[in-house]
């Protein structure tokens, strides 16, 4: 998808500036959103870059960063977060989901006391469901401006490539995933993880690959950077062996050549049908490519798992073997039947580990092992049923429908659109196969990608507000 036309009015003229003197710097731009103390700013935005650069490969460090940013980030929109042309983002849309999400936990939790009491957690914890929502401060400290979203970004994307030699095995570990196709995960949680970071960055490099790319001093320093990291992204997504991340990133990347496509098409409209034929013709090359040169390992990653789809094809679930494949299918089938006893409000935000503490249908060795159901949404059922379910596709939804509207008003880049749609579906599809909503990583992403789009989406909202004149909903 093309860029929009840039907009005729001024976002400073349209949305105001704060005056803080450390922004006037080229690295990072004032916030557009709201006017804070330069301090309060000032510290929010330095924990930010820290989480930011840290938080992939470290723990205790951007953990404390993360909760000031998150601190600053609420204080100001508490206290500067005041209506301006007619938009106040205190009232924004996501707020109130972010409120609704608060509601649900509380709701699971008192309804956990009354069904269940001997089961439900001591105290009420919102953490699992609030932690969706960290893209709110941090997109009140990235102030409404592209330009700080991408530098965190960038950031976040320096930290995850030197990630081998911060939390892994560096040099050592890659020859061992290159040379004897070893398992790699560099550190970083599991290579469940490790796969969905990379396949983030990948995403994210293509979808922005124009701005980067673009003709400009020392473009081709900017190109060959690129390229490296690409390549490093992909590279280390094979290398860790994911399958659920792999059939994830195969989708999101469909959409992104679907955008390069259209935007190509737009520029030479008498050429549309060698465009797509050349287009055709690539993907059919890098794939026969590929699987000359990966079919080996993907063929050994399947074939442990051969017998289990024989069985499963068959309907004879009891005779599945406990398998990587074989044990989500058991502890899926044994999650069902907890969720239909209790479909709308769940078990309580402990109700996974019930599954595994209680269940009479699951090995001990199954039970020992593991603590959720490889199922970001069988997850979320257990825990919190439709209510949960219903608020999740509630923020989806908010997300990417702002998205595309913005985009078609010329108030987003289709760059910025292509990455909020191919996150989307990757981070749809891999939630299938693990519980990434539920742990650090996915709360990270959530943050820094959610955090990046929201506020241009905020932005947005403000510049089209003050050339209507008017008050509308955000």
């Amino acid at each position: 998808m093309s860029n929009p036309p840039p907009h005729s009015a001024s976002p400073t003229a349209a949305i105001g500036t704060a005056p803080v003197s450390f922004h006037r710097g080229l690295w990072w731009r004032p916030n557009q959103l709201m006017q804070p103390r330069p301090w309060l700013q000032f510290t929010g935005v330095l924990a930010l870059l820290v989480y930011g650069f840290f938080g992939i490969a470290l723990d205790s460090v951007p953990d404390k960063a993360f909760q000031l940013a998150n601190l600053c980030g609420l204080v100001i929109l508490a206290i500067y977060g005041k209506p301006l042309h007619g938009v106040s983002l205190r009232r924004s849309g996501i707020v109130w989901l972010a409120v609704a999400a608060i509601g649900v936990s509380l709701i699971s939790w008192v309804a956990s006391w009354i069904l269940q009491p001997q089961w439900a957690e001591s105290s009420f914890k919102v953490h699992r469901l609030a932690n969706w929502f960290a893209m709110i401060p941090v997109a009140v400290l990235l102030g409404g401006q592209a330009r700080n979203a991408y530098l965190l970004w960038g950031l976040a994307l320096l930290g995850l490539l030197l990630s081998p030699w911060i939390s892994g095995g560096g040099l050592t570990e890659w020859r061992l995933g290159l040379t004897w196709w070893r398992r790699v995960d560099f550190g970083l949680h599991n290579a469940q993880h490790t796969a969905m970071l990379f396949g983030t960055g990948a995403l994210g490099l293509l979808a922005l690959a124009p701005s980067i790319l673009r003709n400009r001093r020392g473009c081709w320093l900017y190109r060959a950077a690129w390229l490296l990291a690409l390549a490093i992204c992909i590279t280390a997504v094979i290398l860790t062996k994911t399958r659920g991340v792999w059939v994830g990133l195969l989708l999101a990347l469909l959409v992104t050549l679907c955008a390069a496509v259209i935007t190509l098409q737009k520029y030479y409209l008498s050429h549309r049908r060698y465009i797509t034929a050349a287009v055709v013709a690539a993907c059919g090359a890098s794939v026969l490519v590929g699987y000359l040169c990966l079919g080996e390992i993907v063929e050994k990653r399947l074939e442990g798992e051969r017998n289990t789809f024989a069985l499963l094809q068959q309907g004879d679930l009891d005779k599945v073997p406990y398998t990587s494949v074989g044990i989500r299918l058991h502890t899926w089938a044994e999650a069902l039947n907890w969720i239909a006893q209790r479909p709308l409000v769940g078990w309580g935000g402990n109700g996974r580990s019930l599954i595994f503490d209680y269940s009479p249908n699951l090995p001990d060795e199954v039970k020992q092992r593991f603590g959720h159901l490889h199922n970001s949404y069988l997850d979320l059922l257990v825990n919190f049923g439709l209510l949960g379910l219903l608020l999740l596709g509630a923020l989806v939804y908010w997300l990417v429908s702002r998205c595309l509207r913005f985009y078609r008003a010329g108030l987003l880049s289709g760059s910025n659109l292509v990455f909020a749609l191919s996150f989307a579906v990757f981070f749809g599809i891999i939630n299938l196969f693990e519980s990434y909503l539920f742990f650090e990583s996915g709360r990270l992403l959530l943050a820094l990608v959610g955090g990046g789009l929201l506020t241009q989406l905020w932005a947005a909202k403000r510049r089209q507000a003050a050339d209507m004149g008017g008050q509308t909903p955000l």
